[in-house]
């Protein structure tokens, strides 16, 4: 028996002995994986909304962990996504347009994909806005101006993710290319090329990948934004499918992967106030949301939050005295304000046929038609809307009929302060439940992982 009590305590401290020597990363537990998903814009009615229109329930509205985050960053109470964003990727508040930085951008936040990195995971970021846009970015650069596109893309390069997909395809070729917003003759393509990466740019490429256990990803899909969902191309791959291409990719780490993925153009929809953008968006997020759940059962140490970074448009179901949405309105659109601010900017022709194609009305009212008319004249003569973020008139009435017939209204055409839902399944996730701030998810689950994020001074 003492012999047995001896071979225990001699365990015992062996194993104190390597807990104290192996550094934290090494005896980091929490998931494996985490697909850590932001509807950009998004919070209580975005994701109510499509349920109605659709007839039935959101996956990401189905899971057992709820909670609700407060989103103000340090220097307003209405934040915008780079420091509502940072908040989300590394735990800290910073002012609005800054990306993952102190205020000052002399200290520099590590994130949770840069953490995923150390503790020898992989990491992937894909989103239908640029990859290079505010949400992205603050998971993999850190700089003081959201609007250095430019200087995040090579951030990227210098980063070395495993997976980039996403639009902003302009910030990475040189400027003597066409569509080029680089001021050098760098072409970022070709770097991550020699990097090792397949650099794909189109649904055909990023389908016919040979995916290794060394496969690194660089997809562009479009110059800038890629298209709202039900606007796309064919050439275009949906959220759903670059996030189940991304899994594909970093799941041959056998130490698991961080995924971020953005349903970023939910924002632009709600920013344009177009419930038939928002909506859709919002499904095909929920679609991503469903790959991961797949993968989850297979992979069952897998951890999914859904969540968003602000809410925008103060996005409300009703208008006026009137109680009774109409989500058929919705239900029946076919395009979204961008198409039909492109459309008819690029083609003309009778502005009321191009609304009654995208809207899948053909009885527009006396008021309606004089209006699409109105507002097709102010096209022509290139005056803006009232709308900063929906500038063309045209689309911009079309964005007003679908939201009066369908009875969905709005209180702003920008950012609002609303506190965020979240949502959440897999092992932890009863620790994202209640009321908290927006620097708490990163927190929790860096905790999980049994680390701290570290900051560092920047030189």
């Amino acid at each position: 028996m003492a012999r047995k009590v001896r071979r225990i305590a001699l365990l015992i401290a062996i194993f104190m002995v390597i807990a104290v020597w192996l550094p934290l990363e090494v005896l980091a537990a929490g998931p494996k994986n985490v697909v850590y998903l932001i509807g950009d814009g998004m919070s209580a009615t975005q994701r109510r909304a499509p349920e109605e229109v659709l007839g039935r329930k959101l996956v990401m509205n189905t899971f057992p962990a709820v909670g609700l985050y407060t989103t103000y960053c340090l220097d307003t109470l209405v934040t915008d996504s780079a420091a509502a964003g940072t908040a989300l990727a590394t735990g800290h508040k910073t002012n609005s347009g800054v990306i993952s930085v102190d205020p000052t951008g002399k200290v520099a936040y590590e994130t949770l994909a840069e953490a995923a990195k150390r503790l020898g995971k992989s990491v992937g970021l894909v989103t239908t806005t640029a990859i290079t846009d505010a949400t992205p970015a603050v998971f993999g650069a850190h700089i003081i101006d959201r609007a250095q596109q430019n200087e995040i893309a090579e951030q990227y390069l210098e980063q070395g993710f495993a997976v980039y997909m996403g639009g902003g395809l302009r910030h990475f070729i040189p400027q003597s290319e066409k569509g080029s917003k680089r001021k050098d003759d760098r072409d970022l393509t070709h770097e991550f090329a020699d990097a090792g990466y397949s650099v794909v740019k189109n649904k055909g490429e990023l389908g016919s990948l040979e995916i290794t256990k060394n496969t690194k990803v660089l997809g562009l899909f479009s110059q800038s934004n890629m298209p709202h969902h039900v606007d796309r191309s064919p050439d275009h791959p949906t959220l759903s499918e670059m996030t189940a291409a991304a899994i594909k990719v970093l799941k041959q780490n056998p130490k698991g992967f961080f995924l971020m993925v953005e349903g970023g153009r939910v924002d632009h929809g709600c920013h344009a106030n177009d419930p038939v953008a928002a909506i859709f968006d919002t499904e095909e997020l929920d679609r991503a949301v469903t790959v991961a759940v797949d993968f989850q059962k297979e992979d069952p140490d897998t951890f999914i939050f859904v969540g968003g970074d602000h809410e925008t448009g103060g996005m409300g179901l009703g208008i006026g005295l009137d109680y009774f949405v109409k989500p058929e309105v919705v239900r029946n659109g076919r395009k979204t304000y961008e198409w039909v601010g492109g459309t008819f900017s690029k083609k003309g022709g009778d502005p009321v046929a191009v609304l009654s194609e995208a809207t899948g009305i053909d009885d527009f009212t006396p008021e309606e038609v004089k209006a699409i008319n109105m507002a097709a004249e102010n096209v022509k003569v290139k005056k803006k809307s009232a709308n900063a973020y929906n500038p063309n008139w045209l689309a911009f009435v079309y964005a007003d009929i679908m939201s009066r017939r369908s009875h969905i209204g709005w209180t702003s055409w920008a950012h609002t302060a609303s506190p965020v839902v979240v949502t959440c399944a897999g092992p932890g996730s009863e620790n994202f439940v209640g009321y908290y701030d927006n620097t708490d998810p990163a927190r929790k689950l860096a905790a999980l992982w049994g680390i701290e994020l570290k900051t560092w001074n920047v030189q």
